[in-house]
């Protein structure tokens, strides 16, 4: 087993007022383009998503990615849940995504200067 350290840096965090300050979102400098949407969906959560050489056609494509675009700034923002990433697996798996997935993914939003 191989130990690796990840350095996180402190980030701010919207919390809802409706349900005793749960965090549910973070706040955001600016919203991920696509490169940076399908680098977090398929690299750092290991989800298979559709490529541009698998579509029908390149309408087909940039409409996924437009979807899976807007999908996952909802989900970092907290507007939506983990199911609205997961339904984009072509496994149909019902594998939560972990909370250690979150150190990766707030990892590459500070590099990416997004958070």
């Amino acid at each position: 087993m191989k130990n690796k350290k990840i350095i996180i840096k402190p980030f701010k965090m919207v919390s809802d007022s409706f349900n005793k300050g749960f965090n549910r979102g973070l706040v955001m400098k600016r919203e991920v383009n696509i490169r940076e949407a399908r680098y977090i969906v398929r690299t750092l959560l290991g989800i298979e998503i559709l490529k541009r050489e698998d579509a029908d056609d390149l309408e087909e494509y940039y409409s996924f990615n437009e979807d899976l675009l807007n999908v996952v700034n909802d989900w970092l923002k907290g507007k939506c849940s983990d199911n609205s990433i997961t339904e984009y697996a072509y496994d149909c798996s019902d594998e939560p995504l972990g909370i250690w997935n979150a150190f990766k993914i707030v990892q590459y939003l500070q590099k990416k200067n997004i958070i």
